[in-house]
């Protein structure tokens, strides 16, 4: 007696039972092309989904320092395949609409893949702007061709070898390969590298080398740019969890008769943006000192945080200093005034605080969901508070 319950589906109009086992190996096939086709109209999909979640920057609102992060962590895609979503959506966001939409049927179709377009969005990194007419060309030279012959397709187009990326390998539980290529130049550095450093390094080791140049590197960049110091001896380290609402309630308790006389905000009836005031004797100087405080509290690394699941950036890269009180506003150089901020959501966060500035002004003005969410309770608040997770209502 057939299973009433069991799932169905329909090939070339037949409704068939879902027990692979018993499906004839004609009807098995028709239903994995069919799989197959569904499978590539979903790519095009999600590169237009990536596309305008890229457009509102909402990776950064959920504390993801980028869109490559966002699709591993949150979309749960292997590193691969994330860059390869990543690099088909930036090679078309541009194109005009006929001819993005010609590109999404021929992935649809399956003439072109995420691979093709990858691989051709790579090869346009090593060649001088090319129109959109031209990057169209390329696409069709490599339509429906295996990886292999989409390289030599291109190689025969004019394009440079592609060089594959440096990627680390995992060697073993506590080990990792990595394969790079050098100049000359940097052959002879590592050498000279080596022998200055031969009583440390007795055998020879590149690797070894490797670890003790970057640690002299490091520590030398972290000093020169975050004033960054080795603990002393016995010293132990701060908190690094300091609590931002805590930075900014000490900021506003120590700066507010300053920032009040620095700063002037107009009415909304006057539709005019803020005055600034500055005092003559402030400089954007930030002191060593007050350097290597911040990055100490702040434990070297990003420190946005998304306010409904508390997911912080931590990212270490491209990090910039942020004046939470606006240096333009009357905010000044302290510790209690400056957080460590990776350049992403640096930019992000004076774009969000520009428009929800712009709507307390003009509401029409605004223009994305997340500074509408944030303007909700923000009317009465001023410019910085709005934007620590903790001060929010």
């Amino acid at each position: 007696m057939k299973d009433m319950n069991s799932e169905k589906t329909f090939v070339e109009g037949r409704r068939l039972p879902m027990n692979l086992e018993t499906l004839a190996s004609k009807d098995l096939l028709l239903y994995t092309q069919k799989l197959a086709a569904s499978e590539r109209k979903i790519y095009a999909a999600v590169i237009e989904a990536l596309e305008e979640i890229e457009r509102r920057k909402l990776y950064l609102a959920k504390g993801y320092s980028s869109l490559f992060l966002f699709c591993t962590e949150v979309l749960k895609y292997s590193s691969g395949a994330a860059q390869r979503r990543i690099e088909s959506m930036r090679l078309i966001k541009n194109f005009p609409r006929a001819q993005k939409t010609e590109v999404k049927t021929k992935l649809q179709n399956g003439s072109l893949s995420l691979s093709h377009l990858s691989q051709v969005s790579k090869a346009l990194r090593s060649l001088p702007p090319q129109s959109c007419h031209e990057k169209m060309q390329l696409l069709s030279e490599v339509e429906n061709t295996t990886q292999r012959e989409c390289e030599r397709k291109l190689i025969e187009a004019g394009v440079p070898e592609i060089k594959k990326r440096e990627d680390f390998r995992v060697a073993s539980k506590s080990s990792y390969r990595l394969s790079i290529t050098v100049d000359e130049e940097t052959k002879k550095l590592l050498e000279k590298f080596m022998g200055l450093t031969a009583h440390q390094n007795p055998w020879a080791s590149r690797e070894k080398a490797l670890k003790i140049a970057l640690k002299l590197a490091l520590q030398e960049v972290e000093k020169r740019k975050f004033g960054v110091r080795g603990n002393r001896k016995g010293e132990k380290s701060r908190n690094l969890t300091t609590s931002k609402a805590e930075v900014i309630r000490a900021a506003r308790k120590k700066k507010a008769s300053e920032v009040a006389s620095a700063t002037e905000v107009v009415s909304t009836a006057d539709k005019k943006k803020v005055i600034v005031q500055p005092r003559s004797n402030r400089s954007r100087h930030i002191p060593t000192s007050v350097r290597a405080e911040v990055w100490e509290r702040d434990g070297g690394a990003c420190v946005f945080v998304e306010p409904k699941t508390g997911r912080a950036c931590r990212s270490s890269f491209g990090l910039e200093w942020d004046h939470v009180w606006e240096f333009s506003r009357g905010g000044e150089s302290s510790e209690a005034n400056l957080r460590l901020l990776c350049r992403q959501h640096n930019i992000q966060r004076t774009r969000w605080e520009r428009e929800i500035l712009e709507n307390q002004v003009n509401p029409s003005s605004i223009r994305t969901k997340e500074s509408q969410e944030l303007s909700k309770t923000q009317n009465s608040r001023t410019s910085f508070e709005f934007w620590v997770p903790e001060l929010r209502s």
